[in-house]
């Protein structure tokens, strides 16, 4: 991204009465006859620097934008130093435009900073991944006090990102810490638009010993011990975390009809920090702690289908396990409805859907369920391929196959089919089978090719 920054200097001369020139110059004269040095004197002072005056944005106060302009009150400046004041504002990336104007007099000089704030679309938020010795709230406030514009967002291109960086690369050094800082930007996809910034140390081994769980109760606590073993001497980053817990950990909750269940941004506390020198890098072992706020248990009060015609509710009412009055076991309903998928699969609907839609009345605890199917069409059985064995065995088995072409297609045929042919294959040879589909949307059929290697 281009960013044009403008620098427009108004210098503001300062007329005064004749009167008042008089009597100025004549005390010029009695001082330059007295000092050499007064009029030198009399320059200084109206080059010092005694007020900032910033209008245009509404992220930031003088307070903040005035030590990140590099300027303090009472130094001596001259528009070199606005020019290169101007500069490092509009750097960070944080500013479409800086335009600064100035005016003198005899008691000092006045800036005044006109600032135009970069759109809200072109920042993004900090991420700290890893710098497990401090909270959110220390790094907030030692952050604030080296970078003053610094807020939680983070301009897409600037210098700030990397003013950030060197900020904490110096508060470990400060603080005796180990690694490096490092920083990576981040997106959904790869050339898309970016989403934050993600802060991380590297060279050193940042490691799980243990995991809690604010908020969860003695029993949940358990079960979720149980569920984050795998966790157990991994490597400790936030971002990590926030796809394990939805995967393996809120599994504990929504299969006992805590369906508001949810993991708040991990954290980490130090409990050991192993410094190894010329033998290795630095390791550090952490608890995890992720946690959680489990809302309250909602019982299923009744499950409905929609949108079925080619099978009908009764073959699928018992592949659903969701009893009124008990509580909602989303899990288990994901994966009834995997069952159901799969039944459509053997009528020869390939594309079938089945959408479960939840209704939660938080009043009642309770949910209900439509379960909306789309059917798509019906597919037909293709081509049939045995590839592997030879002429004669597989001959058998192109005889023993019974799902014809132009057929509806059934996706379990072929398995069953295998599990009752075994006998027509070679003896004394055990083989490696893989079933394929070749599901053809256009004409509506799946080509099969089953394929035999020896072990």
């Amino acid at each position: 991204m281009t960013r044009t920054v403008n620098f427009i200097v108004v210098i503001v001369a300062l007329l005064v009465s004749a009167a008042a020139s008089q009597t100025a110059a004549g005390s010029g004269k009695r001082s330059a006859q007295k000092s050499p040095g007064n009029s030198k004197t009399s320059s200084t002072a109206a080059d010092k620097l005694i007020a900032v005056k910033v209008t245009g944005t509404e992220r930031y106060t003088e307070k903040e934008i005035l030590p990140a302009s590099g300027l303090q009150l009472g130094q001596s400046v001259g528009e070199g130093d606005f020019k290169e004041a101007a500069r490092l504002l509009g750097d960070t990336g944080l500013f479409s435009d800086v335009v600064y104007s100035y005016s003198y007099s005899g008691a000092g000089t006045k800036l005044e900073l006109q600032l135009t704030d970069v759109e809200a679309s072109k920042l993004v938020p900090a991420h700290f991944e890893n710098l497990v010795w401090f909270t959110d709230a220390e790094l907030l406030s030692e952050l604030q006090k080296r970078v003053p514009l610094f807020k939680g967002l983070v301009p897409v291109a600037g210098t700030l990102p990397d003013r950030i960086s060197d900020a904490l690369q110096a508060l470990l050094g400060e603080r005796l810490l180990p690694g490096h800082m490092d920083y990576l930007r981040e997106s959904k996809q790869e050339g898309g638009d970016l989403t934050g910034i993600a802060y991380r140390v590297t060279d050193v081994d940042i490691l799980i010993q243990g995991c809690e769980f604010p908020g969860a109760s003695l029993e949940q606590t358990a079960l979720l011990t149980a569920a984050a073993r795998k966790l157990i001497g991994a490597v400790y980053s936030r971002s990590s975390l926030a796809v394990v817990a939805p995967i393996d950990l809120l599994p504990v909750y929504l299969q006992r009809g805590y369906l508001k269940a949810s993991f708040g941004a991990s954290s980490a506390r130090v409990v050991k920090d192993l410094l190894s020198g010329e033998q290795g890098p630095t390791e550090v072992q952490v608890d995890a702690v992720l946690p959680v706020t489990p809302g309250k248990v909602y019982a299923t009060s009744d499950v409905v289908w929609k949108g079925n015609s080619a099978v009908k509710i009764e073959e699928m009412q018992g592949l659903i396990h969701m009893p009124a009055g008990e509580p909602a076991n989303a899990v288990r309903l994901m994966s009834d409805l995997e069952n159901v998928h799969k039944l459509y699969r053997s009528h020869g609907y390939m594309a079938a859907r089945v959408t479960p839609g939840a209704a939660i009345d938080d009043e009642k605890s309770a949910v209900h369920y439509d379960l909306i199917i789309s059917e798509g069409d019906q597919y037909k059985m293709g081509e049939l391929e045995i590839v592997g064995l030879d002429t004669q065995a597989k001959s058998h088995l192109e005889n023993a196959w019974t799902l014809r072409e132009g057929e509806p297609y059934n996706a379990d045929y072929a398995k069953k089919f295998l599990a009752d042919t075994d006998r027509l294959l070679p003896d004394g040879v055990a083989w490696a089978v893989s079933i394929h589909e070749a599901v053809n949307e256009k004409d509506k059929t799946v080509d099969v090719t089953i394929r035999f290697q020896v072990k």
